[in-house]
Protein backbone atom coordinates (compact mmCIF):
# COMPACT_ATOMS: atom_id res chain seq x y z
CA UNK A 1 0.00 0.00 0.00
CA UNK A 2 1.42 3.38 -0.99
CA UNK A 3 1.10 6.93 0.26
CA UNK A 4 -1.57 7.57 -2.37
CA UNK A 5 -3.76 4.81 -0.91
CA UNK A 6 -3.53 6.28 2.61
CA UNK A 7 -4.01 9.99 1.91
CA UNK A 8 -5.86 10.59 5.17
CA UNK A 9 -3.03 9.33 7.38
CA UNK A 10 0.14 11.04 8.51
CA UNK A 11 3.54 9.50 7.85
CA UNK A 12 3.96 8.46 11.51
CA UNK A 13 0.56 6.72 11.37
CA UNK A 14 1.55 4.86 8.20
CA UNK A 15 4.83 3.81 9.79
CA UNK A 16 2.98 2.40 12.80
CA UNK A 17 0.49 0.51 10.62
CA UNK A 18 3.40 -0.89 8.60
CA UNK A 19 4.97 -2.10 11.85
CA UNK A 20 1.70 -3.83 12.80
CA UNK A 21 1.52 -5.46 9.37
CA UNK A 22 5.11 -6.66 9.57
CA UNK A 23 5.00 -7.96 13.14
CA UNK A 24 1.71 -9.81 12.76
CA UNK A 25 2.85 -11.48 9.57
CA UNK A 26 6.31 -12.57 10.70
CA UNK A 27 5.87 -12.96 14.47
CA UNK A 28 2.20 -13.93 14.57
CA UNK A 29 1.03 -11.52 17.26
CA UNK A 30 1.15 -7.93 18.45
CA UNK A 31 0.30 -6.12 21.69
CA UNK A 32 -0.30 -2.48 22.45
CA UNK A 33 2.94 -2.45 24.39
CA UNK A 34 4.86 -3.37 21.24
CA UNK A 35 3.72 -0.12 19.63
CA UNK A 36 4.29 1.85 22.82
CA UNK A 37 7.85 0.55 23.13
CA UNK A 38 8.76 0.89 19.46
CA UNK A 39 7.32 4.38 18.83
CA UNK A 40 7.16 5.97 22.28
CA UNK A 41 3.40 6.60 22.08
CA UNK A 42 0.73 6.32 24.75
CA UNK A 43 -1.37 3.17 25.21
CA UNK A 44 -4.48 4.99 24.00
CA UNK A 45 -2.74 5.91 20.75
CA UNK A 46 -1.57 2.32 20.31
CA UNK A 47 -5.14 1.10 20.78
CA UNK A 48 -6.32 3.52 18.09
CA UNK A 49 -3.63 2.30 15.70
CA UNK A 50 -4.67 -1.32 16.19
CA UNK A 51 -8.33 -0.43 15.73
CA UNK A 52 -7.45 1.47 12.56
CA UNK A 53 -5.45 -1.43 11.19
CA UNK A 54 -8.34 -3.80 11.98
CA UNK A 55 -10.71 -1.45 10.14
CA UNK A 56 -8.44 -1.29 7.07
CA UNK A 57 -7.72 -5.03 7.02
CA UNK A 58 -10.53 -6.82 8.92
CA UNK A 59 -9.34 -10.38 8.24
CA UNK A 60 -5.67 -9.77 9.08
CA UNK A 61 -5.87 -9.78 12.89
CA UNK A 62 -8.12 -11.23 15.58
CA UNK A 63 -8.12 -10.38 19.27
CA UNK A 64 -7.10 -13.20 21.60
CA UNK A 65 -8.65 -12.45 25.02
CA UNK A 66 -6.65 -15.22 26.68
CA UNK A 67 -3.30 -13.89 25.48
CA UNK A 68 -4.52 -10.27 25.57
CA UNK A 69 -3.03 -9.60 22.15
CA UNK A 70 -3.93 -9.49 18.49
CA UNK A 71 -2.98 -12.60 16.53
CA UNK A 72 -2.65 -13.44 12.86
CA UNK A 73 -6.06 -13.72 11.23
CA UNK A 74 -7.24 -16.70 9.15
CA UNK A 75 -7.15 -14.77 5.86
CA UNK A 76 -4.13 -12.49 6.19
CA UNK A 77 -3.29 -10.31 3.19
CA UNK A 78 -0.29 -8.01 3.56
CA UNK A 79 -1.25 -4.34 3.55
CA UNK A 80 2.29 -3.10 2.83
CA UNK A 81 4.61 -4.45 0.15
CA UNK A 82 7.89 -5.02 1.99
CA UNK A 83 10.86 -6.16 -0.13
CA UNK A 84 12.51 -9.37 1.15
CA UNK A 85 15.83 -7.66 1.94
CA UNK A 86 14.10 -5.18 4.23
CA UNK A 87 12.11 -7.88 6.00
CA UNK A 88 15.30 -9.83 6.66
CA UNK A 89 17.01 -6.68 7.97
CA UNK A 90 14.16 -6.15 10.41
CA UNK A 91 14.10 -9.78 11.52
CA UNK A 92 17.84 -10.02 12.08
CA UNK A 93 18.93 -6.46 12.88
CA UNK A 94 15.78 -4.74 14.15
CA UNK A 95 15.46 -1.88 11.68
CA UNK A 96 13.40 -1.13 8.58
CA UNK A 97 9.92 -1.61 10.01
CA UNK A 98 8.41 1.68 8.83
CA UNK A 99 6.37 2.19 5.68
CA UNK A 100 8.32 0.76 2.70
CA UNK A 101 9.04 3.74 0.47
CA UNK A 102 11.44 3.82 -2.47
CA UNK A 103 13.81 6.74 -1.92
CA UNK A 104 16.34 8.20 -4.31
CA UNK A 105 19.88 7.04 -3.57
CA UNK A 106 22.40 9.70 -2.55
CA UNK A 107 25.19 8.13 -4.60
CA UNK A 108 25.34 5.57 -7.41
CA UNK A 109 26.16 2.11 -6.11
CA UNK A 110 26.08 -1.56 -6.93
CA UNK A 111 25.91 -4.51 -4.57
CA UNK A 112 26.08 -8.25 -5.23
CA UNK A 113 22.67 -9.85 -5.18
CA UNK A 114 21.88 -13.10 -3.44
CA UNK A 115 21.18 -16.15 -5.50
CA UNK A 116 17.49 -15.85 -4.67
CA UNK A 117 15.33 -14.17 -2.08
CA UNK A 118 13.09 -16.36 0.07
CA UNK A 119 9.37 -16.36 -0.54
CA UNK A 120 7.93 -14.07 2.14
CA UNK A 121 4.97 -16.33 2.94
CA UNK A 122 7.34 -19.25 3.55
CA UNK A 123 9.68 -17.02 5.56
CA UNK A 124 6.73 -15.80 7.65
CA UNK A 125 5.77 -19.38 8.56
CA UNK A 126 9.38 -20.12 9.54
CA UNK A 127 9.74 -17.02 11.73
CA UNK A 128 6.35 -17.55 13.41
CA UNK A 129 7.42 -21.11 14.24
CA UNK A 130 10.66 -19.77 15.73
CA UNK A 131 8.84 -17.16 17.82
CA UNK A 132 6.06 -19.47 18.96
CA UNK A 133 8.42 -22.45 19.48
CA UNK A 134 6.22 -24.63 17.29
CA UNK A 135 7.10 -27.49 14.94
CA UNK A 136 6.80 -26.83 11.22
CA UNK A 137 5.68 -29.36 8.66
CA UNK A 138 7.42 -28.73 5.34
CA UNK A 139 7.93 -30.12 1.87
CA UNK A 140 11.66 -29.87 1.21
CA UNK A 141 13.34 -30.08 -2.18
CA UNK A 142 17.02 -31.01 -1.94
CA UNK A 143 19.62 -31.80 -4.57
CA UNK A 144 20.60 -35.10 -2.97
CA UNK A 145 17.23 -36.46 -1.81
CA UNK A 146 14.71 -34.78 -4.06
CA UNK A 147 11.30 -33.99 -2.57
CA UNK A 148 10.72 -35.12 1.02
CA UNK A 149 8.17 -34.31 3.70
CA UNK A 150 9.63 -33.41 7.08
CA UNK A 151 8.70 -32.00 10.44
CA UNK A 152 11.28 -29.59 11.79
CA UNK A 153 11.62 -27.45 14.91
CA UNK A 154 13.20 -24.17 13.74
CA UNK A 155 15.08 -21.89 16.12
CA UNK A 156 17.31 -19.50 14.10
CA UNK A 157 17.81 -17.85 10.73
CA UNK A 158 21.27 -18.32 9.24
CA UNK A 159 22.85 -16.06 6.59
CA UNK A 160 25.85 -17.55 4.79
CA UNK A 161 26.26 -14.56 2.50
CA UNK A 162 24.55 -16.15 -0.50
CA UNK A 163 21.45 -17.90 0.84
CA UNK A 164 19.26 -17.77 3.91
CA UNK A 165 18.89 -20.98 5.89
CA UNK A 166 16.85 -21.95 8.92
CA UNK A 167 18.62 -23.95 11.58
CA UNK A 168 16.24 -26.57 12.93
CA UNK A 169 15.91 -29.93 14.61
CA UNK A 170 14.85 -32.43 11.95
CA UNK A 171 12.55 -35.03 13.46
CA UNK A 172 13.09 -37.37 10.50
CA UNK A 173 16.85 -37.67 10.98
CA UNK A 174 16.86 -36.71 14.69
CA UNK A 175 19.61 -34.20 13.91
CA UNK A 176 20.11 -30.46 13.88
CA UNK A 177 20.34 -29.29 10.29
CA UNK A 178 20.38 -26.12 8.18
CA UNK A 179 17.62 -25.95 5.58
CA UNK A 180 17.75 -23.57 2.60
CA UNK A 181 14.59 -21.48 2.91
CA UNK A 182 14.06 -21.20 -0.86
CA UNK A 183 13.78 -25.01 -0.97
CA UNK A 184 10.97 -25.12 1.57
CA UNK A 185 7.44 -25.47 0.21
CA UNK A 186 3.97 -25.77 1.79
CA UNK A 187 4.92 -24.95 5.42
CA UNK A 188 2.31 -25.76 8.07
CA UNK A 189 2.68 -24.73 11.71
CA UNK A 190 2.11 -27.43 14.32
CA UNK A 191 0.97 -27.04 17.90
CA UNK A 192 3.01 -29.47 20.04
CA UNK A 193 4.96 -26.80 21.89
CA UNK A 194 6.07 -28.75 24.98
CA UNK A 195 8.46 -31.08 23.15
CA UNK A 196 9.73 -28.15 21.09
CA UNK A 197 10.62 -26.17 24.20
CA UNK A 198 12.74 -29.10 25.36
CA UNK A 199 14.63 -29.00 22.07
CA UNK A 200 15.05 -25.22 22.31
CA UNK A 201 16.43 -25.61 25.84
CA UNK A 202 19.09 -28.18 24.93
CA UNK A 203 22.65 -27.45 23.95
CA UNK A 204 22.59 -27.31 20.16
CA UNK A 205 25.45 -29.12 18.42
CA UNK A 206 26.91 -27.99 15.12
CA UNK A 207 24.30 -28.66 12.48
CA UNK A 208 24.79 -30.25 9.10
CA UNK A 209 23.60 -28.65 5.90
CA UNK A 210 20.65 -30.19 4.15
CA UNK A 211 21.48 -30.00 0.45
Amino acid sequence: MSNEQLPDLTQPQRDRLAFVDLRVRFVGEIRRQDLVTRFGIQSAAASRDLALYKKRAPTNIDYDPKGKCYVLGPDFRAVFDFPPARVLSWLTQGFGDGEPIRLKAWVASESPSRLTHPDLDVLASVTRAIHQECPLGIEYHSISSGRTEREIVPFALIDNGLRWHVRAFDRKSQEFRDFVITRIKRPVLGTSQDSCRLIHATNRPMSSACT
